[in-house]
């Protein structure tokens, strides 16, 4: 391959450090494997990238080319001289509509699928990558709190919501790429519900999800929390849940089957209940986010029978979630890191039924 042309904004940012809210709108970063890094991008947001001087040059899709930016980087690609070379492109990227890819196609005949490289390399984390992370989960973390405090006089869950997104924002998290989710009791059966000026019982769970960004590096955790005093069967099902993310952690060695780590968590679960209460994947990997996604599922999952070994600088979100008829979708999950050293979860507040009475 001659040449990669990155369209993704996770792949870009984690090549070059460039970001942007304005994403939504056609970019494509021209990777050679020699010579200069050239970036197709919106005119006026060309102001982004003399911070970056590993990126070359700059050129710009003007107003008129914004629904049809495929002329500009294919004159791009020539004056690069890369028209009659191997240019990869990744097939999966939702920001390369099939139209685009076709005009590409139409032009470039050795355009070659290279789905996937950028993604096996962010897969593991450097130091500072993991620290980004470190710092992002301690923004959602002090949330968290804020929302609990916030708990003893709210009336709604938007209440409780309005108490975290302040925190966030205060605290220095930038725009994140999953809301927070903050729902009351039987509510958050319903699968990425969000908050609605639901009322909310003293007794009843209120799950919190709350996920926090630096440097488009994102940290997320999930407590399940109460105005008054949890009831047992909520306790146990919280233990339960804290129980099954302690068994993925411990099993988290390098080496290990990514389908085995899922197996050590899920088959605590399932001892005692129906595999229902636990439809979701294991886990996804952490790292760079932009809306409308949180995690990089696109990187890598934790699922059941994946073969692929865990490697050190892995990191990932863990979600024993437990969806309980009548109850909630009620746990913890938390932040895995894969170090030299051992495994260790990047969250710290306590894996139980965190009360406001308390």
């Amino acid at each position: 391959m001659d040449a990669l042309l990155v369209t993704g904004p996770e792949n870009i940012t984690y090549l070059t450090g460039y970001t942007t809210p304005g994403y939504h709108i056609f970019q494509c970063l021209i990777v050679p494997a020699e010579g200069d890094v050239r970036f197709v991008v919106r005119n006026t947001e060309r102001v982004n990238v003399p911070d970056l001087p590993w990126i070359s040059d700059t050129v710009p899709i003007e107003v008129q080319a914004l629904t049809d930016p495929i002329p500009t980087l294919l004159s791009a690609i020539r004056q690069a001289g890369l028209a009659g070379k191997r240019n990869g492109v990744d097939r999966r990227s939702l920001f390369l509509p099939p139209l685009y890819y076709d005009q590409l196609r139409g032009e470039l005949h050795d355009l070659i699928d290279a789905s996937g490289l950028v993604e096996r390399h962010r897969a593991r984390k450097s130091a500072a990558e993991i620290a980004l992370i470190q710092r992002a989960t301690g923004l959602a973390e002090g949330s968290i709190t804020a929302g609990l405090e916030s708990l003893r006089a709210a009336e709604t869950d938007s209440d409780v919501a309005a108490a975290v997104l302040a925190t966030l924002a205060r605290s220095g998290s930038e725009y994140t790429g999953s809301p927070a989710y903050i729902v009351p009791g039987v509510s958050s059966l319903v699968t990425h519900s969000t908050h609605a000026q639901r009322s909310i019982g003293d007794q009843e769970p209120l799950r919190m999800e709350v996920c926090a960004s630096k440097g488009r590096y994102h940290g997320v955790l999930t407590r399940t929390v109460t105005r008054g005093r949890p009831t047992g069967q909520l306790r146990d099902m919280v233990a339960l849940s804290a129980a099954a993310g302690e068994a993925m952690r411990a099993a988290a060695r390098p080496g290990v089957p990514i389908g085995e780590v899922d197996r050590a968590g899920r088959s605590l679960v399932e001892a005692e209940f129906p595999a229902a209460y636990w439809p979701n994947r294991g886990g996804y990997s952490m790292g760079i986010s932009y809306p409308p996604g949180l995690g990089e599922g696109d990187v890598l999952d934790i699922r059941a029978g994946d073969p692929r070994p865990i490697e050190v600088g892995m990191v990932f979100h863990l979600l024993p979630t437990l969806r309980v008829p009548g109850l909630g979708a009620v746990g913890c999950t938390d932040i895995l890191a894969v170090e030299e050293d051992g495994t260790r979860f990047l969250t710290t507040l306590p894996r139980t039924v965190l009360s406001a009475a308390q």
